[in-house]
Parts: C-alpha cells; structure tokens; sequence
C-alpha cells in the first residue's frame, strides 16, 4: 500500500482521481452512455436473438471511441492539462485502451444481451463497469507512453 501511495503522490492525489472520475462519469460517461443505449435500442429494438444482440454490440462499439476520448479529455481539462498535452495523450493512449475496452466491453454485452435476464444486466453491467473504470482512471493518469516523449 505505502508503495501505491508513493507512486501515485500519496492520499490527497489518490482523492483528486477519485474526485475527478466522478465527476467525469456523471457529467459526461452516464449521460452519453444513456444516449447510446437509447440509441441503439431505437434502431435495433429490444430483441433478445443472437443477431439483434450482434448488431448491438456493433453499435456499442462504434460510440466507444468517442465514450472513451471525452473520458480522457475531461479528466485532462479537470487536472488543469493545457488542451495540446490532452490530445497528445489521447493520440497516444487511445488505440491500447479502446483494444482493452473492447476485449472487456464486447463479451460483455454480447453475453448481458444474450443469456442474462432484463432485472440482472444493470448489476452486471455495474460490476464490470467498476473494474473498467479503475483500470480506464489508471491509463487516463499514468505518465505519458514512450510515443508521446518522442514527439
């Protein structure tokens, strides 16, 4: 723990993350994910077949990039980063966490659409959306990748 802490710069810094992963989720993260989930239920429906929920996964997929680009610019304008080092960060971040985002999100929802009941899919949903929520505050906030130093 005392070595997490020193990494990180201690507790004060580990509550300013906190502070702005929250504040990030619920100004941005929910109400976009809720306009994708809307949107796609308007163009698909609320079919539960395996091809209605592939055409879902797809649709997901596609507003992932964006979902995941706000993430890191809002957290970046919330620690006060100049918008040029944001979007270098973003241009160097962004391909390794939407493939982890992907690997996670897609069988994800493949199988909440698929196998498990209306009632479940939000606690599911909710669990596995905390772990990626740690895991996307680490790469939001971890020193800049080697691509980012040489440029």
């Amino acid at each position: 723990s005392s070595g997490i802490n020193a990494e990180y710069g201690g507790t004060l810094a580990e509550i300013e993350r906190t502070g702005r992963s929250v504040a990030v989720g619920a100004g941005f993260i929910a109400p976009f994910v809720t306009f994708a989930y809307n949107t796609v239920d308007k163009v698909i429906g609320s079919s539960q077949t395996i091809v209605s929920s592939v055409k879902k996964v797809g649709l997901i997929a596609c507003f992932s990039p964006l979902t995941n680009t706000g993430y890191m610019l809002f957290n970046g304008l919330l620690k006060g980063q100049n918008f040029n080092d944001i979007i270098l960060k973003i241009r160097s971040d962004l391909v390794e966490i939407l493939i982890v985002g992907y690997s996670v999100w897609l069988p994800t929802h493949f199988s909440l659409f698929v196998f498990v009941p209306l009632q479940h899919r939000l606690l599911i949903s909710n669990i596995v959306g905390v772990i990626w929520t740690g895991y996307l505050t680490y790469a939001a906030n971890r020193a800049a990748t080697k691509q980012m130093d040489v440029l």
